[in-house]
C-alpha cells in the first residue's frame, strides 16, 4: 500500500489516506486500486511516514462508521471520495518498503504545497493565524481549531475557510489586471488564455480539487475560451455545460455538498443580485457600496438556505453582519498570503508582511469569534425532509415568477404551496 497524503496528528493517532496496491488472499496476489483511511498508534510519531511511502500490512479493513452524537454523515462524505474502508496500524502491524519521491504532477504539486505551508509557518508563528492562513492559501484545514471552525460556522462565513468560487474569482480577477494589457493579437490572446487555465487549474489542483474548486475553475475556463472566439457567455449555458462535464467526470458529485451549494450560489446571486439590490435605492456612495456587498450576501443565501439546512439543520442569524466584515478582510489576507510567498526569499519584506497577516487575521477571528456569540447567532434543530426541500424550491420559483412577470397566478400557486408545506408537517 501506498500513502498518498502526509499523516496528520489527531489526539490519539496519526491519520492519512492510503492506496491499496496489492492484495494477498489464498496464495494469489491480486492488484488493486482502493483508497482507505489509515490510523496509526501516536508513537509512530517518530517514524518517517510521508507522502509516497509504501507499506505492507497484515490487518482486517474495517467499514467507516459514523461519528456518535453528530447529524454529519461522514461515512456519506467519504463515499463520496470513493473511500470505502479504514484501519487502525499499531508499530508492530506493518513494515516500511520504500519512500517513493514525488514524480508525477500531484507530487510535484503536493512538494509545491508543503514549501507554502513552510513559508506561512515560518512567517505567521502563532498557530491560531497560521492554521487559518493555511486553509485560505491552500485549502490544508487539518491544523485548525475546532472551537474557531464552529465560530466560522455559527456566524456563516464557513464558506471563506473552505477554497472556493470566492477564492478562485479572486486570483481570476488579479490575473485579468496582470495581463490586461496583453494578448492584443490572437497568437498573444491563445497564450495569455493557457497561462490563465494552467494557473486557475494548478491552483485548484493544489488546493484539493474540492467540487466547488473545480465547478469555479469549469466555469472561468468555458468564459475565457468564449471570450477567446468572440462569444459573449451566458451563465445559464455556463452552469449547465459546467455542471454536465463535471458530472461526466464523476457522477458521484452531483450528491456532494459543497457542488450542490456552489451551483445553487452561483444561480442565486444571478437571479436575485439586482432585485435585492434595487429594493433600496442609495444616493450615498458610501452607503450604496455596503448595501451592495449586502445585497450579494442576502441574494445567495436565497437559494443555498434550503440545501444548509437539509444537510446541517441550522441557520446562522447574523451572515450578513460577518460577511460585510469576513469577506473583504479575507480577501485582502489571501492577497497578502500570495505576496509573502512570491517575496519570502527577501527577508525584510517576508517578515513585514507576516506581521501584517498575523494582525489581519487575529482581527478576523475576534470579529467572527464575538459576532458567534451574540445572543441568538444561530437557530439550531432545523428540519428538512427530501420533500419539503423541493416544495421550498417551488415557494422559491413561484414567488420570483410572480415578482419579475407580476402575474397573479404565480402568486396563488406560491401561497398554495406554502399551504402545501405547512400541511406535510403532518402528512410526512
Amino acid at each position: 500500500m501506498e500513502l498518498i497524503s502526509d499523516p496528520v496528528s489527531k489526539p490519539n493517532s496519526l491519520k492519512c489516506t492510503g492506496q491499496i496496491l496489492w492484495l494477498i488472499k489464498d496464495q494469489s496476489c491480486l492488484h488493486e486500486n482502493e483508497k482507505i483511511l489509515i490510523y496509526f498508534a501516536k508513537k509512530t510519531e517518530q517514524l518517517v511516514l510521508t507522502e509516497g511511502t509504501r507499506i505492507i500490512f497484515r490487518k482486517n479493513l474495517q467499514p467507516i462508521e459514523n461519528y456518535k452524537n453528530s447529524p454529519f454523515d461522514y461515512k456519506k462524505y467519504c463515499r463520496l471520495r470513493h473511500i470505502y474502508a479504514q484501519v487502525y496500524l499499531n508499530e508492530k502491524d506493518y513494515s516500511v518498503i520504500a519512500e517513493r519521491k514525488p514524480n508525477s504532477i500531484s507530487g510535484v504539486l503536493g512538494t509545491f504545497r508543503k514549501k507554502i505551508l513552510d513559508v506561512i509557518k515560518k512567517q505567521v508563528p502563532s498557530d491560531s493565524e497560521n492554521s487559518l492562513l493555511e486553509a485560505l492559501m491552500v485549502g490544508y484545514t487539518d491544523d485548525l481549531d475546532p472551537g474557531l471552525l464552529k465560530s466560522y460556522a455559527d456566524s456563516g462565513v464557513i464558506h471563506i475557510i473552505a477554497i472556493s468560487g470566492l477564492h478562485l474569482a479572486l486570483i481570476f480577477h488579479i490575473l485579468q489586471l496582470v495581463f490586461k494589457r496583453t494578448g492584443q493579437k490572437k497568437t498573444g490572446r491563445w497564450i495569455k488564455l493557457a497561462v490563465i487555465l494552467v494557473i486557475l487549474w494548478g491552483y485548484s489542483f493544489l488546493s484539493g480539487s474540492s467540487p466547488s474548486v473545480i465547478r469555479s475553475a469549469m466555469m472561468f475556463s468555458l468564459v475565457l475560451f468564449g471570450r477567446n472566439i468572440f462569444r459573449e457567455a451566458v451563465l445559464y449555458n455556463i452552469l449547465c455545460a459546467s455542471a454536465f462535464l463535471l458530472i461526466c467526470f464523476d457522477p458521484n458529485w452531483i450528491w456532494d455538498t459543497g457542488f450542490q451549494l456552489s451551483y445553487a450560489a452561483v444561480l442565486s446571486l444571478r437571479l436575485f443580485s439586482k432585485p435585492v439590490k434595487d429594493l433600496i435605492p442609495l444616493q450615498n456612495k458610501f452607503l450604496a457600496a455596503l448595501w451592495d456587498a449586502g445585497s450579494v450576501s442576502i441574494a445567495a443565501q436565497i437559494l443555498t438556505t434550503p440545501v444548509s439546512i437539509f444537510y446541517f439543520h441550522r441557520f446562522p442569524n447574523y451572515f450578513l453582519i460577518a460577511n460585510l466584515l469576513a469577506v473583504p478582510l479575507s480577501s485582502a489576507i489571501l492577497v497578502g498570503g500570495i505576496l509573502l510567498n512570491l517575496f519570502s526569499w527577501f527577508t525584510p519584506a517576508a517578515h513585514f508582511l507576516g506581521w501584517l497577516l498575523g494582525n489581519g487575521i487575529r482581527l478576523l477571528n475576534g470579529s467572527v469569534h464575538q459576532i458567534s456569540h451574540l445572543p441568538g447567532s444561530v437557530i439550531s434543530s432545523l428540519n428538512l425532509s427530501l420533500f419539503q426541500l423541493i416544495i421550498s424550491y417551488g415557494i422559491i420559483f413561484c414567488f420570483y415568477r410572480f415578482l419579475t412577470g407580476k402575474e397573479k397566478s404565480w402568486l396563488m400557486a406560491g401561497l398554495a404551496m406554502i399551504c402545501f408545506f405547512q400541511l406535510s408537517h403532518y402528512i410526512f
